[in-house]
């Protein structure tokens, strides 16, 4: 009889238990950093929410309850569609009694059956005329007629000399800083207009004190773009399919922007005025004029995009040809440019092009600023104009040293849990955990004038706009956003680039700087490289005198010719070494090596 096998043991071996120990701690390890890499990032983990579990069937009231939140549900349904059609309503123009009378009561008629979760019949029924109103908003854009957009100048001298007026865009948020004196000198002899874009942004007392500070030097008027052309409020992440579109004619101050160009129209000869919209880079000129027309004409880009082909801004000058509202023989024409552009200094101070670089990004915020090779730069300048308080309680920091930026850091790294290896605080990502927030919006800015007085009020027209702004207290309490005070900038002294031509490439040089290309991968390699470095050198120093000898027999080739660029030495392997043979061929014992023949020693 043949004999059995012995079954085999599912005992599992050392090796093969501790190696899944091994994968598994690894697992946890990766896991834990990529979450605190979230955290850093601000990115908010969905957790699995448990599923309701309903109603239990042997409940004795469970119908009366299934029929209680049907008519919960129609009456919510009900009252969302009022507000709707009493909103279109009033922006079509229409009275929301003639709306009601032109549905028919055919299909408006509540089933039985409604809110039960079957929808069959519901879908073969008549869409609504309050549908068709509603698709009249969404399709606006696309029945208006298409607005013919021309090649522009080449050049900013060009634009002025063919202007008739100058339309300056600000930022409310700091417009001093956004004011270039030497274009203010080019423009003499040209009606100026200079628009505070972005007003609601700010706080409604740090608007009316820009405005009577601004009105005392220039002709100023208070401005929002539409919201259809306004940012994203979520710029990085991807568009969803529940994305709200705003609308095009819900701009603030577009109805005095057009008087006043209309002033001006009267005061021309010809039917055609020509307006160059100027500002620097990012302070809304396209949104300006798309909202002005109440269409999109100039194309808007979305600057924080790090991947798009497509350029981040306007990068030449275009022309569009509108009507001025209410007098159609009189046109206007609008030529949009690109962002100033200044003429380079020599700076002999390092310190100075640093203030200054950091100045022109932070003013601009142009791509990614989050992924800067060197974010400290920029946060430095930040923090020696901010509120030191202001900082504490935006981001909840211990106390630190007014305009002391390694402080804030530090307790920035604390509080977000970027701590590194042996405690080391992570610098860099605190800073641009700020810049990310600086970028997106949720760090919520804004200055006020030298030597403003609260006394100073504004001007009646202006109490449409401000009426609809919060103050500081209010945006305070909301705790949606991040509200700092910032010491106000100062007007650009340099002069701006006249002659240079605009070209379709642009200047890629401060693209380089303020994009994202440069993000963290680089830095994770250099410090991986630098630490394979150092370890191979540690070890290298344990090296054979032979091999010392060796290289310095080939020191006088290798200066000769350039060095190689060589990557990093691995780890060196260990090697066993032998004793060498005894005299008279005999060996002591429990000594093992090779003989002088080669062969294995004996023991």
């Amino acid at each position: 009889m043949p004999r059995i096998r012995k079954k085999t043991s599912k005992r599992v071996n050392t090796h093969q238990r501790e190696k899944i120990k091994h994968k598994v701690s690894q697992h946890h390890k990766k896991s834990k950093k990529q979450a605190r890499k979230d955290k850093a990032a601000g990115k908010i983990t969905q957790k699995k929410s448990k599923k309701d579990p309903g109603i239990p069937n042997n409940f004795p009231y469970k119908d009366q309850i299934l029929a209680e939140v049907a008519e919960q549900r129609r009456e919510a349904a009900a009252e969302k569609q009022r507000r709707k059609d009493e909103k279109r309503a009033a922006a079509a123009g229409i009275d929301v009694k003639d709306l009601e009378t032109t549905q028919n009561a055919d299909y408006i008629d509540v089933d039985a059956n409604d809110g039960q979760g079957f929808d069959g019949i519901m879908s073969l029924r008549q869409a609504p005329a309050s549908s068709v109103l509603s698709s009249k908003n969404s399709t606006e854009k696309q029945r208006m007629p298409a607005v013919p957009v021309s090649p522009g100048p080449s050049t900013l001298r060009d634009a002025l000399q063919k202007a008739d007026v100058l339309l300056h865009i600000v930022d409310a948020r700091d417009p001093e800083a956004g004011i270039s004196e030497g274009l203010m000198k080019e423009a003499t002899g040209k009606a100026i207009l200079l628009l505070v874009n972005k007003a609601d942004t700010v706080p409604r007392e740090s608007l009316a004190q820009w405005l009577v500070h601004l009105r005392s030097t220039y002709d100023v008027l208070p401005f929002r773009v539409s919201t259809a052309f306004m940012p994203s409020p979520t710029p990085f992440e991807p568009p969803t399919k529940k994305a709200k579109t705003g609308y095009a004619d819900d701009a603030w101050g577009r109805a005095a922007v057009w008087t006043r160009l209309e002033n001006f129209a009267k005061t021309k000869e010809s039917d055609e005025l020509v307006v160059a919209v100027t500002g620097v880079t990012n302070c809304g000129k396209s949104a300006v004029i798309n909202s002005l027309l109440g269409v999109e004409a100039m194309s808007i880009y979305n600057v924080h995009s790090s991947t798009a082909k497509r350029p981040y801004t306007t990068m030449t000058a275009q022309e569009v040809v509108a009507s001025i509202p209410g007098d159609e023989g009189r046109k206007v024409r609008f030529v949009d440019t690109p962002g100033l552009q200044y003429v380079r200094q020599e700076v002999s101070n390092e310190a100075d092009m640093e203030e200054m670089r950091a100045r022109d990004i932070m003013l601009k915020c142009r791509g990614r600023i989050d992924r800067l090779k060197d974010p400290l730069f920029a946060v430095s300048h930040v923090v020696s104009r901010a509120d030191t308080q202001d900082l504490m309680l935006a981001y909840n920091l211990p106390a630190f040293a007014e305009g002391d930026p390694n402080g804030f850091l530090a307790g920035m790294a604390r509080v977000s849990g970027l701590i590194k290896k042996r405690g080391v605080l992570d610098h860099a990502g605190a800073a641009r955990i700020m810049l990310r927030d600086w970028s997106t919006g949720k760090f919520v800015r804004y200055t006020v004038p030298r030597g403003a007085t609260t006394s100073s009020s504004p001007d009646a027209a202006d109490e449409e706009i401000l009426l609809r702004l919060r103050n500081r207290k209010e945006m305070r309490k909301a705790g949606d956003v991040k509200l700092v005070k910032l010491q106000a900038g100062a007007a650009d002294k340099r002069d701006v680039e006249m002659e240079e031509p605009w070209e379709e490439d642009g200047n890629r040089a401060e693209e380089d700087e303020d994009d994202g290309d440069e993000d963290q991968e680089e830095e994770d390699e250099n410090e991986k490289d630098g630490d394979e470095a150092a370890s191979s050198e540690g070890e290298g120093a344990t090296g054979s005198v032979g091999e010392e000898s060796g290289g310095e027999d080939e020191e006088g080739e290798d200066s000769e010719e350039a060095p190689e660029l060589l990557p990093p030495a691995s780890k060196r392997k260990r090697t066993v070494s032998f004793a060498a043979p005894a005299v008279n061929g005999k060996r002591r014992r429990g000594v093992s090596g090779l003989g002088q023949d080669g062969r294995k020693g004996r023991r």
